[in-house]
């Protein structure tokens, strides 16, 4: 590999866990917010939160990477920064007033006319977007991925810091709760603009050679900057924001047709309240399954490059079947201990059965964006964009189908479904692409599943009555212990029932 290629792979890899880092905190902070606010708050702020991931995930990955793949392959785009600029705040503006427009009709639809304002003012992202983007596009095609690491980061941080800080102070002062959304959008704003701030200040800006000025000095066309910078990036996006997709369907869905069932609307919205805990849990185990799966993203994408097929089919399996195993684990793990973890987490236990079922989609929604991450190193992204349409579409059927029948398990049946959809015709795709198939040791890995159930399951009946405490802290060092458990009988397991290759083991330890 040459020198180029290794500094290429170990930028790849810092943004990767960058990215996990932020998802981390992502999933983190939800906890506590749910705690100060209460259902009813978490569930304002889980619907503002939708609009305002997609804003974020357009200015971490869309347009940033299809603007350094735009710079990479015509340099001389460099001088025209300006002219990017004013496109990107042209949109804006078109988008901006748009969606200010239309906020009450989007509250409507939403059931609650009250989420009007916090709307509003999620919209002001919009306008940290270019700047942002813009500069981390161009940091990425200069090769500077440690800056735009960073960046992400520090605007977690202070997001995160605003957003609870916000919230401490709206539950302590006669606010409205509903400025539990503004507080949310508020900290997105600052924590976008301190990363752009850092840019600003914390980099010198690239200079176009002289060569590039004197080659390039016609009028600019706009016409050049639609398809990568608002297409391609819409694409690149939407495979980072799966879970967001489906969690916006019932934002728009859930409370209304909660409500037509008979339920009191304040009664709608504290239901609501209590499936988005499953959010962040959900989060959590997606992230501990993809973490080790990601980290063999860069060596498959050097893999596609020099076209080399064995070792492309080496690296795609083990990541499949790896992500398998940690989110089937943190499925199971998460099933059987959630009446002690929504009590410790969440302060009681509502909800519980909803929140099982809803889990099982850590598996189907971790497998999709593994299938979706080989699809896109592979040079294939954009037909992820097919799946996840799909299963948008099998998530609102199932919601409009199966809540007036089983309320809010009948949401969180839905959200399974959608995932599962998702990747299904991933691996559809991913299947006509290796022309290969993927097989799991299957019984091996239900077995070690098994171990792990009555391992951790059986600890927490013989221990559950003398050391489950009433200390909340105590409560989860409890869980904690138990989850240590379980990880290390289902490693053995694996290894005793054959699951995992010593190749597959020696390959991960190189990684």
């Amino acid at each position: 590999m040459s020198q180029t290629d290794k500094e290429m792979v170990r930028g790849a890899i810092i943004l990767t866990y960058a990215g996990l880092l932020s998802k981390v905190l992502s999933a983190f902070y939800r906890i506590p917010l749910q705690n100060i606010t209460g259902d009813v708050g978490f569930y304002i702020y889980q619907q503002i939160y939708p609009f305002i991931g997609m804003m974020t995930m357009m200015m971490l990955y869309g347009l940033p990477q299809s603007m350094a793949a735009l710079v990479i392959e015509h340099p001389h785009m460099r001088q025209y920064k300006r002219n990017i600029r004013l496109f990107l705040y042209s949109v804006t503006t078109v988008l901006f007033s748009l969606l200010v427009f239309l906020a009450p009709i989007l509250a409507e639809w939403m059931g609650d006319q009250q989420l009007t304002q916090g709307l509003r003012v999620s919209f002001l992202l919009l306008w940290v977007v270019p700047e942002l983007a813009l500069q981390r596009g161009f940091s990425q095609a200069d090769g500077r991925m440690e800056q735009t690491a960073l960046s992400q980061v520090l605007e977690q941080l202070f997001r995160v810091s605003i957003i609870i800080g916000g919230a401490i102070f709206v539950m302590r002062t006669a606010w409205s709760l509903y400025a539990i959304g503004v507080v949310a959008s508020i900290g997105a704003i600052i924590g976008g603009v301190v990363a752009a701030c850092y840019f600003h200040f914390g980099q010198k800006r690239a200079k176009p050679t002289t060569s590039e000025v004197k080659a390039h000095r016609g009028a600019f066309n706009y016409r050049v900057l639609v398809k990568p910078l608002i297409f391609y990036s819409v694409i690149i996006a939407m495979n980072h924001m799966m879970l967001l997709l489906l969690q916006w369907i019932d934002a728009f869905t859930l409370v209304e047709s909660l409500h037509q069932q008979g339920l009191d609307l304040l009664e709608a919205k504290q239901l609501k309240g209590i499936l988005d805990r499953a959010q962040p849990l959900s989060q959590l185990g997606i992230v501990a399954s993809s973490a080790i799966t990601l980290a063999l993203i860069p060596g498959l994408s050097q893999a596609t490059k020099n076209a080399d097929h064995k070792k492309i089919m080496q690296l795609a399996k083990t990541a499949y079947r790896f992500g398998l195993y940690l989110s089937a684990a943190a499925t199971v793990g998460l099933i059987v201990l959630m009446p002690k973890v929504n009590l410790v987490l969440f302060k009681d236990t509502a909800g519980t059965v909803s929140l099982q079922l809803f889990v099982i989609s850590i598996v189907f929604t971790s497998l999709a964006i593994i299938t979706s991450s080989i699809l896109q190193a592979t040079g294939k992204g954009k037909r992820v964009v097919m799946a996840i349409v799909s299963g948008l579409i099998v998530k609102y059927l199932a919601n409009h189908l199966l809540v007036p029948l089983w309320l809010l398990p009948g949401a969180a049946v839905g959200t399974v479904l959608g995932a599962l959809t998702i990747f299904v015709v991933n691996h559809m795709l991913l299947r006509r692409q290796l022309k290969q198939r993927f097989s799991v040791p299957l019984r091996g890995m239900l077995s070690a599943l098994m171990a792990l159930a009555l391992s951790v399951g059986g600890l927490d009946v013989i221990l559950g009555p003398y050391l489950f405490s009433e200390s909340r802290f105590l409560q989860l060092i409890y869980l904690l212990g138990l989850i240590a458990v379980g990880v290390v009988v289902y490693s053995l397991a694996l290894i005793q029932f054959k699951a995992v290759t010593t190749e597959e083991k020696r390959l991960l330890m190189r990684k």
